[in-house]
């Protein structure tokens, strides 16, 4: 069970869709971020157990946030964090407890295709 402060969620990532759009200097095509939901997020560190578990596979180069629990989330979108990356969601762990307050670990790998 997840328990978290409310001063954890002190960082705000965007979550959207991309667009296709082309680039006003020369033309060229771009992909575009569209940003649908803005949620505050609280980063997770993995101990080192569990990075020496995902070394080697598919989750090696991912980070983890964690979020109140939000239905309109899902592995369609792409997330702009603080310092202007953009991220895929490779899989998001929901909370399935009872509580009132649910939270949600959504892992994150990096997207180099938006500019």
């Amino acid at each position: 069970m997840l328990k978290y402060k409310p001063s954890d969620f002190n960082k705000k990532a965007q979550f959207g869709t991309t667009k296709s759009g082309h680039n006003p200097k020369n033309g060229n095509p771009i992909k575009e971020f569209v940003p649908q939901i803005g949620l505050k997020y609280a980063p997770r560190t993995r101990t080192m157990s569990q990075q020496y578990t995902i070394a080697g596979t598919t989750l090696e180069d991912t980070i983890l946030i964690v979020i109140r629990h939000n239905k309109a989330v899902n592995k369609k979108l792409i997330v702009m964090l603080p310092d202007k990356t953009y991220y895929d969601i490779a899989s998001i762990s929901p909370d399935d407890s009872n509580n009132v307050i649910t939270y949600d670990i959504v892992t994150l790998k990096l997207n180099t295709s938006i500019k």
